[in-house]
C-alpha cells in the first residue's frame, strides 16, 4: 500500500474477527475516549477498508483468522511498509510464548490470551490511540510579600509549572475553587490570617482534604512547625528558598498525591453495583488479605464463578442482551454476599467473590447456594428457553499464598478441574504439592522446577517500579512463577529455596536472563526506554563462563546499548562478600548496574553498601513498615550519600504510600501501584511526564 493513497483516522479502531460480543463491548467502552470501532469478519473487506482509511489501531483476533504466512506474515501484509503503520493488538486462544514472541517481533503492541478482559483491552486501545495531553501543575502561592511571591512564581515558571499568586489571604477559598491547584505553597505569617489558620480552613472543605500544602517560613521553633503540620500541612521549606529544594519538594508531593488519588478513583469507579468492585480494586483488596499477618479463618476463600457455554449464550442473546444478563447476575451475586464480602467481574464470563464465612462447611455451602441461584436464572432468546449453569472453584488461603495472583491461579485451576469433571458444580482447591508432605514435597517440587526449566514451564511477570523524581523511562522488575502440570502458578518464594538447595539456580538464572533479554528485544520499538530489573545469584554471575555467555546473548539480540539491571539479595551478597565486591566492579565496568534488595537499614547493611558501587538499594518490607519515620528518613539519606537510589517496595495500600511520603524514596513499587502482570502495561507517561 502507498501511504499517499489513504487518510489516517486517529479515532478509528479496526477489528478483524467473529466475536460480536467482544467487538460490541469494546465499542461501548472506547466511545467516551472519542474512538470508533469498525468490525470486519472478512479479510478481503478489511483490506479494502485499509485501502481507504488507515486506523489508529488494528485488532487481529487470531482465533478466527487463518493465514498461510502465520500471524507475523498477516501483520506484515495488513500494515504495509509505510511510515504511518497502525498499531497492532492480537487476541489468541491461550497464552503461548512462541506466538507472543512471533507477533511482538512483527510489531504487535499487545497480546491478549482468552478469556479477554474487555476493560483491559479497551484501556490498551485508548493508550495506543495517542498520548494523553499533559498539563502543567497548577501551584497556588499564598504570599503577602509581592517581591517574594514574584520570585517564587519565576522559579515555578522556569520549572514548567503554572503559578497563581494569592496576596489577599482571605480570598483563599475562592482561589482554590477557581484554580483547583495541584499544590499550595503557604506563607506561615501573614496579616489578617496566618498560614496555619488558612490551612485549617482548607482542610475543613472535603474537596481539598488531600491537596498538598507546603509551608514557606523562616520559623525554626519545632513546636510551631509541629502545630502547623497538625492542622494539615505536609512539610516545611525554610526561607531563604533554594530552587532545587523547592522544585524537588513540589514534584515529590504532587506525585504522591496523584498516586493516592489514582488508587481511590480506581476503587470508586468499580462500585457500579453496591458490593461489586473494579477488577483492580478487588485484586488489591485480595492482596491485602494475603499479606495480613493474622491468618484467615477456614471459612475465608476466593470463589470464582465461571459461566458455562458462555459463547453460545452470548451468540444467542447478542451484545446488549449479554450485558443485561451480566448485570442481572451481578445483582443476584450481591444479594448473596455477607456484609464483609466483596465481588468483582474478572472478565466477561467470570465473577470473583472474596468470601468470609465462619467455617469451611459454610464456605462450601455458599458455593452450592450460588450454583442454585445462578441456575435459577431464566433466559429466553427467539422464544427458546436457555439453560444457565456455572462452574465454581474455591481457592483457599492455606497453605499461605504469596500474592493475589497466586490465589486467582488456585481458583482458576480448581474451576478447570471442576469443568473437566463435567461442569455445573463447585470444587475446593487442593494443592498438587503440599508443604506438609516433607521430603516428598521437596522431591516433587525439585522435579517440577527441573521440568519447567527444560520445557519453558516458568512464567515471567512484570511489576513497574515508578520514579518519584525525573522521568527515567520504564523500569519493571521481572518476577518468576512456576507453572505446574495442571496449570497452577507457584510463587518464587515457594520454589526458589528448593531450587537453590538442589543446585538449580544457575540454570534458572540463565533461563530468566535469556527470556528477559528476549522481551527487551521484541519490545524495543514499543518500549524504547524499557529497563528490566532481573533477579540473579552472586554465584551464577561470578562463574567464569558467565560474562562471555552474557556478552554473546547481548550481541545475538543487538542489545549492546540496552543493558538490563541485575538484582542480588542482601543475604546473598553478605554470604559471598569476597566475591560480590569485585563482581560489582566488573559489572559496572561493562555498564551493568546492580541493585541490592532487602536492605534493612541497620549499620551493617549501610556499611556494606558504602563499599559497593551499586545503583539501586531496595528497602526490606519489614523496615518500611516497622521503622520509625525519622529513622526511615535517615536511612534513605545515608544510602543516597553512597551514590545509590532508593526503592521503597511493598506499597500495598494508600496507608503505606502515606507512610513513605516523608522519607522521599527515589522509586516506589508494590501492588497498590500495579499488580504484577504478564504484559508491560503500566502507564509511565501518566505517572511521570504529566508532573
Amino acid at each position: 500500500m502507498n501511504d499517499a493513497s489513504f487518510a489516517t483516522s486517529e479515532n478509528r479502531i479496526f477489528y478483524l474477527g467473529d466475536d460480536s460480543t467482544l467487538s460490541a463491548g469494546l465499542a461501548i467502552l472506547i466511545q467516551p475516549a472519542g474512538l470508533c470501532l469498525d468490525a470486519f469478519e472478512d479479510l478481503d473487506a478489511l483490506e479494502a477498508a485499509l485501502g481507504r482509511t488507515r486506523p489508529r489501531v488494528l485488532i487481529l483476533d487470531l482465533r478466527y483468522v487463518s493465514s498461510g504466512a502465520g500471524p507475523s506474515g498477516l501483520i506484515e501484509r495488513l500494515t504495509g511498509t509505510g511510515a504511518t503503520k497502525p498499531e497492532v493488538v492480537c487476541i489468541a486462544d491461550a497464552e503461548n510464548i512462541e506466538t507472543r514472541l512471533q507477533v511482538m517481533r512483527a510489531g504487535a503492541r499487545g497480546y491478549f490470551p482468552t478469556p479477554v478482559a474487555v476493560s483491559d483491552l479497551a484501556k490498551r486501545l485508548v493508550e495506543l490511540s495517542g498520548p494523553v495531553e499533559s498539563s502543567q501543575p497548577r501551584i497556588l502561592v499564598v504570599e503577602d510579600d509581592p517581591l517574594q511571591a514574584k520570585y517564587i512564581a519565576l522559579l515555578l515558571s522556569k520549572a514548567g509549572m503554572e503559578p497563581h499568586i494569592v496576596d489577599q489571604p482571605l480570598e483563599i477559598l475562592r482561589k482554590m475553587h477557581d484554580i483547583q491547584p495541584d499544590l499550595v505553597l503557604m506563607d506561615l505569617y501573614m496579616p489578617d490570617a496566618s498560614g496555619t489558620e488558612l490551612t485549617a480552613i482548607i482542610r475543613d472543605h472535603g474537596e481539598y482534604f488531600d491537596t498538598p500544602i507546603i509551608f514557606l517560613s523562616a520559623e525554626t521553633d519545632p513546636d510551631k512547625q509541629l502545630e502547623a503540620l497538625r492542622v494539615g500541612g505536609d512539610s516545611f521549606i525554610a526561607k531563604p528558598i533554594q530552587r532545587e529544594q523547592l522544585i524537588g519538594a513540589i514534584e515529590h508531593r504532587i506525585r504522591m498525591s496523584r498516586l493516592l488519588k489514582d488508587r481511590r478513583v480506581n476503587a470508586d469507579q468499580g462500585e457500579v453495583v453496591p458490593g461489586v468492585l473494579s477488577k483492580e480494586a478487588f485484586l488489591r483488596g485480595l492482596d491485602r488479605v494475603v499479606h495480613d499477618r493474622e491468618a484467615p479463618s477456614p471459612g475465608v476463600g476466593l470463589v470464582l464463578i465461571e459461566l458455562d457455554r458462555f459463547q453460545d449464550i452470548s451468540n444467542a442473546l447478542g451484545s446488549d442482551g449479554t450485558e443485561r444478563l451480566l448485570r442481572q447476575l451481578e445483582e443476584k451475586l450481591v444479594d448473596q454476599l455477607a456484609p464483609q464480602e466483596c465481588a468483582a467481574r474478572l472478565d466477561d464470563c467470570t465473577f470473583a467473590v472474596l468470601a468470609r464465612r465462619v467455617t469451611r462447611d459454610a464456605l462450601e455451602g455458599f458455593a452450592e447456594q450460588l450454583l442454585r441461584t445462578f441456575g435459577a436464572t431464566k433466559l429466553r432468546a427467539e422464544d427458546k428457553r436457555l439453560a444457565l449453569t456455572v462452574t465454581i472453584g474455591i481457592g483457599l488461603f492455606t497453605p499461605p499464598a504469596d500474592d493475589a495472583i497466586t490465589m486467582v491461579s488456585r481458583s482458576r485451576t480448581t474451576v478447570a478441574r471442576a469443568r473437566q469433571a463435567g461442569g455445573n458444580r463447585a470444587r475446593v482447591w487442593a494443592p498438587v504439592i503440599a508443604p506438609d508432605r516433607g521430603s516428598d514435597y521437596e522431591r516433587l517440587l525439585k522435579q517440577l522446577v527441573d521440568t519447567a526449566v527444560n520445557q519453558d514451564g516458568l512464567l515471567m511477570m512484570f511489576q513497574p517500579i515508578v520514579s518519584l523524581g525525573a522521568n527515567v523511562g520504564e523500569l519493571y522488575e521481572v518476577q518468576l512463577r512456576l507453572r505446574t502440570l495442571d496449570g497452577e502458578h507457584v510463587p518464587a518464594g515457594d520454589f526458589l529455596p528448593v531450587a537453590e538447595r538442589s543446585g538449580l539456580m544457575p540454570r534458572i538464572d540463565r533461563w530468566v536472563l535469556e527470556h528477559a533479554l528476549d522481551v527487551m528485544d521484541v519490545e524495543r520499538k514499543s518500549h524504547p526506554k524499557l529497563r528490566l530489573l532481573i533477579h540473579q545469584t552472586v554465584a551464577s554471575v561470578a562463574d567464569e563462563q558467565w560474562l562471555p555467555w552474557f556478552r554473546d546473548q547481548m550481541v545475538r539480540r543487538n542489545l549492546i546499548r540496552r543493558r538490563p539491571l541485575l538484582q542480588f539479595q542482601m543475604h546473598d551478597v553478605r554470604e559471598h562478600l569476597a566475591t560480590a565486591k569485585p563482581l560489582v566492579d566488573v559489572l559496572r565496568k561493562y555498564g551493568i548496574q546492580v541493585c541490592v534488595a532487602n536492605v534493612t537499614g541497620n549499620a551493617a547493611d549501610l556499611d556494606l553498601l558504602a563499599d559497593l558501587p551499586v545503583a539501586l538499594a531496595k528497602l526490606s518490607f519489614a523496615t518500611l513498615i516497622n521503622a520509625d519515620p525519622a529513622e526511615l528518613i535517615q536511612v534513605v539519606q545515608q544510602i543516597r550519600t553512597h551514590g545509590a537510589s532508593v526503592i521503597a517496595a511493598g506499597i500495598e495500600d494508600p496507608a503505606t504510600i502515606a507512610r513513605v511520603w516523608n522519607c522521599r524514596p527515589d522509586y516506589i513499587q508494590g501492588n497498590s501501584v500495579q499488580m504484577p502482570s504478564s504484559t508491560l502495561s503500566y502507564d509511565f507517561h501518566h505517572s511521570t511526564d504529566d508532573i
